[in-house]
This record gives structure tokens, C-alpha cells and sequence, in this order.
């Protein structure tokens, strides 16, 4: 069940939030930035969360560098990035994090995408209808330069499973900071925002230059 759920979450979301065009990361950052040294660990989480290597980081990837993920379209760019999944038991909750050297305008776009999905596409069917992705604003606090978060669920039509999520995107100094929690209960809403804040504290510590 578990490989099947991290198969679903990487099919669906990787085919549903993707960019329109390839992106190239602007001017951002004057020397290379290690952001793999920036990355949470199990450590810096709530107890009982340990690292995941087995899970899909694909949709991930795609959400951190995608400016409009109402379009659907796949997107190639590619820029400096630095991934972490975590999962807290068996089957979840899962929490993957990905850290992209997007650049300072094009990681407060994707925040801005990130905060008009809800309204531009409520509810997304994938092709054949094989599943619904509905998406919901999600406020959250201020974080970086500029944050945004969103709520969504999936139902995939050929099981009883109910996939739900939580997103928050934040631009900071050139990079994008992208944390997603799923199958979490709502009341991890509070823990989801510590998490967002002590990935920015991290990333702060390594964008001293």
C-alpha cells in the first residue's frame, strides 16, 4: 500500500502541476550556493519523523519551479536544486521539502502561482478521468521574502483512497523553498508552519555572503 501511495501522489501530481515552459533561473545568487547543506533533517522536525529515500520527489520538483501550475504543461528547466522526504509511521504522514536556486523574480513568481492556483483552477481532472485534484487557499504565516500555501486533495478513481495535502512555497534571497505535508491530520497545520520557519532559519545560516 505504501509503494502504491508514492506511486499515486508521483503519477498524479507530477501529470497535474506541472509548468508551461522550460524557465531559466535569473541572476540570483553570486557564487554557488550548497543548498543541500541548507536541507531539513529529521532533527530539526517534530518527533517520530525519520528520512525517506524511497519516496517520489518528481512532483515536488515541479511545484518548486513552476510559475503556473493550472496550465498542466511539462516543464524541462532546470536549476540547482536540493531535495529531503521524510515520513513520521506507516503509511504517513510524508513531508517533502525541495530547495531551488530559482533566482529572486522567478521564486516570487512561483510563490504567486502557488497563491492563485486555488482560484485560477479549483479542480483539476486528469486526462481519461482517472482522478480529481481539488485545490483550496491555505493561509500562512509570513515567511522569507513572500509565501503562499494551498490545501488539495486527490481521488483516484479506480481505488477507495482519498489522498490529502498541504503546500506551502516561500521565496527567499533567490531560492524557493517548497514544503508539503501529506496525509496529515489538520490539526499538523501549526507543526506544517514550525517546519516552513525552521527551513528558512537553515537556509538563512548558508545565505550569509
Amino acid at each position: 500500500m505504501l509503494r502504491f501511495r508514492y506511486k499515486v501522489l508521483g503519477g498524479l501530481m507530477a501529470g497535474l502541476l506541472l509548468a508551461a515552459a522550460p524557465l531559466a533561473a535569473d541572476a540570483a545568487l553570486p557564487r554557488p550556493v550548497p543548498l543541500r547543506n541548507a536541507l531539513l533533517t529529521a532533527a530539526d522536525l517534530p518527533g517520530g519523523y525519520s528520512s525517506d529515500a524511497s519516496g517520489s520527489m518528481a512532483f515536488v520538483s515541479d511545484l518548486a519551479t513552476d510559475t503556473n501550475i493550472c496550465d498542466r504543461q511539462v516543464s524541462h528547466g532546470s536549476v540547482n536544486t536540493a531535495q529531503a522526504t521524510f515520513i513520521r509511521g506507516i503509511p504517513g504522514p510524508m513531508l517533502f521539502e525541495t530547495l531551488s536556486a530559482t533566482g529572486p523574480r522567478m521564486a516570487r513568481a512561483i510563490v504567486a502561482g502557488i497563491a492563485a492556483a486555488p482560484h485560477r483552477c479549483r479542480n483539476l481532472n486528469d486526462a481519461g478521468g482517472a482522478a480529481v485534484l481539488r485545490l483550496s487557499p491555505m493561509r500562512v504565516p509570513r515567511l522569507g521574502d513572500a509565501a503562499a500555501g494551498l490545501a488539495f486533495t486527490v481521488r483516484p478513481a479506480a481505488v477507495n483512497m482519498t489522498i490529502q495535502g498541504r503546500l506551502i512555497s516561500v521565496a527567499r534571497r533567490g531560492v524557493t523553498v517548497t514544503i508539503l505535508l501529506v496525509n496529515a491530520p489538520r490539526k499538523d497545520q501549526r507543526s506544517l508552519n514550525l517546519i516552513a520557519a525552521t527551513a528558512i532559519r537553515k537556509l538563512d545560516r548558508i545565505l550569509v555572503f
